[in-house]
């Protein structure tokens, strides 16, 4: 009866919506005319004209990204072709490539990859699946691995980069044209890797759309490691009603199972997790300005897990927003469960004038045991002559960090940085500053955590920290290009997985000059990629001791070829040879390849 209860609330708020859009301006006067009666019909001749087939471009459902506008430099977005063309298996992956992430891998493909930023552990990291919070439930209700969230279903992840945590916001496919797409991917590697991936996308004219994504992996492990047989199916499934830009509906389901077996220091994992969320949205224009609402209802559950029981979580949320050409402003509300019953969010944006943007957005969340929660977030971005910007973000919290834990009270914390950013045709350049507030993080990632306690078990308190960080990019020669990034906590050996001088450093070549096939059609792009940092710290294990990162440099190489629908991908991991680790009593195998083939059909 409640969920019933507020989806009716929110179908009535919405309805309102509704109607405020359909209202006509009253300074707008109807065309009263008749038909033209000099025009006459031809009744002789029947139209044989045939039913137009040219396919049509429909409305979509608003993409559930951080609403802008937003200062320059703090975002990063890749789109369709970034998790193409790219190094990229996971979504681990591709954090791997925003400054100051360190991803703590378990091993190959199947194995844990858990990133870790600002040195706060689960509190590090957010992540949205098409607006909804995208929560741990399982094993580990505290700590999330992006390597078990399939991109096979994604066309656009954006990162918002705050000075000690990322906000992931994954936007899943959007089919606009009535022209049918699907897709087929097959790849192969070492150790029998295996994946299948298949998609089918379709809308109708009337606004209707069917969207199905399936994708398998398996790989039999490498004997003796901490990598072992692991595989998974993810199926994803959308309908949707879309009739026009103010109005539409959908609902979505990702089921994903995945079996990791057991070895000599890995526990036997084999849970499935089903995500289904409803959303209804309407607007007052059909330009993305205005007035807009929208309602969600979402459930979570996690299952076969034979360490923990079954669980199910449920979130309702309703936002309203409006939106300007150079402003926003929006608010929500959102009902999850006993342990966090109530969360209202407010977000704003304002760009006053060019060159000018200012933004924040704050939470107040109630939790059970009558704790509460806040957080505020401000951003500032001003463009210079010269290609020059400036950017800066004040970010202040007292909140929790496992709202389940009841012993949890909160921390109190407020982290700042800024950074001057030069943009050029041929060189980006983005050097920047930040400090971090002390910060105890709870528990530690169950994908990584080693049963025969070889491995770290907890993470320490961080201290304050002061860092520097450098990113950019420099175009040496047409097609070929430098880019990378640096991070430097300043302060003695950095925290747990934050370890001083990491560097990132990628060498790129693409180009479409290939002039057999008509312009466009054809691109390759090659890839020299290092990664590299000095010791470290990685967690205190159960004696309490200080586990130690080494330093180390793996290097990656990959490339791919594009013609028309067809892309061909080969990735080689640790070219350089390295007896890896990622994290102490975990390891990485040498030389780790995997390659394929993905086309994309029309029609």
């Amino acid at each position: 009866m409640r969920v019933g209860t507020a989806l009716a609330s929110a179908a009535a708020l919405l309805l309102v919506a509704v109607g405020a859009a359909a209202q006509v301006d009253s300074m707008a006067r109807r065309d009263t005319l008749g038909r033209d009666s000099t025009t006459h019909r031809d009744t002789t001749a029947r139209d044989t004209t045939a039913r137009d087939t040219v396919p049509r471009y429909l409305p979509v459902f608003p993409e559930a990204i951080s609403a802008g506008p937003l200062p320059r430099g703090t975002r990063y977005t890749f789109n369709a072709d970034s998790l193409i063309l790219s190094n990229v298996q996971t979504l681990s992956d591709l954090l791997a490539h925003i400054p100051g992430v360190y991803v703590a891998r378990g091993g190959i493909y199947g194995a844990g990859e858990i990133p870790f930023y600002g040195g706060r552990g689960a509190a590090g990291l957010e992540i949205y699946w098409d607006g909804v919070p995208y929560l741990p439930l399982g094993r580990d209700s505290l700590f999330l691995d992006p390597a078990r969230i399939s991109l096979a279903p994604l066309e656009r992840v954006d990162v918002i980069v705050l000075p000690a945590s990322l906000r992931v916001y994954l936007v899943t496919l959007r089919q606009r044209s009535t022209e049918t797409a699907s897709q087929v991917g097959i790849a192969t590697g070492e150790v029998r890797t295996a994946n299948y991936r298949g998609a089918f996308l379709h809308r109708w004219r009337s606004g209707l759309g069917l969207s199905l994504v399936a994708d398998y992996n398996n790989n039999d492990g490498i004997e003796g490691t901490s990598s072992t047989a692991f595989n998974s199916v993810d199926l994803w499934l959308k309908a949707e009603y879309v009739p026009s830009a103010r109005f539409g509906v959908s609902y979505q389901t990702l089921s994903s199972r995945w079996h990791r077996s057991a070895g000599q220091r890995i526990a036997d994992w084999h849970p499935q997790r089903r995500d289904g969320i409803f959303r209804l949205f309407a607007a007052a224009r059909d330009d993305g300005l205005g007035l807009s609402a929208q309602a969600t209802f979402a459930t979570t559950s996690a299952s076969l897990d034979t360490a923990v029981s079954d669980r199910t979580l449920t979130q309702e949320a309703l936002e309203v927003r409006n939106d300007w050409s150079r402003a926003h402003l929006g608010l929500g509300i959102r009902r999850l469960d006993q342990a966090r019953p109530w969360q209202f969010d407010g977000t704003g944006a304002w760009s006053p004038f060019p060159g000018l943007t200012l933004a924040g957005d704050a939470r107040h969340a109630e939790y059970s045991r009558g704790r509460s929660g806040n957080r505020a977030h401000l951003s500032a971005g001003l463009i210079l002559p010269a290609g020059l910007s400036l950017h800066g973000d004040l970010a202040w919290a007292h909140d929790l960090q496992a709202p389940l834990d009841s012993f949890d009270t909160g921390q109190r914390t407020v982290d700042a940085s800024g950074a001057v950013r030069w943009d050029r045709s041929w060189v980006s350049v983005d050097l920047g500053g930040a400090t971090r507030d002390p910060f105890t993080p709870i528990g530690f990632p169950v994908a990584i955590t080693a049963i025969d306690s070889s491995g770290p078990v907890r993470l320490s308190p961080t201290q304050r920290t002061r860092y520097f960080t450098a990113h950019g990019t420099l175009r040496l020669l047409p097609g070929l290009q430098v880019s990378g990034w640096y991070f430097d906590p300043l302060v003695g050996s950095g925290n747990d997985f934050e370890p001083p001088y990491h560097a990132r450093l990628s060498l790129t070549f693409y180009s479409k000059f290939w002039r057999v096939y008509r312009s466009g059609i054809f691109a390759l792009r090659g890839e020299l990629a290092m990664d590299s940092w000095s010791r470290g710290t990685a967690g205190l294990d159960t004696a309490g001791a200080l586990r130690i990162l080494p330093g180390v440099t793996i290097g990656e190489v990959n490339v791919e070829v594009r013609i028309a629908g067809v892309t061909i991908f080969w990735v080689q991991r640790n070219v350089t040879l390295q007896r890896a680790s990622y994290l102490p009593g975990l390891d990485y195998p040498r030389r780790f390849q995997y390659y394929g083939v993905r086309w994309l059909f029309t029609n």
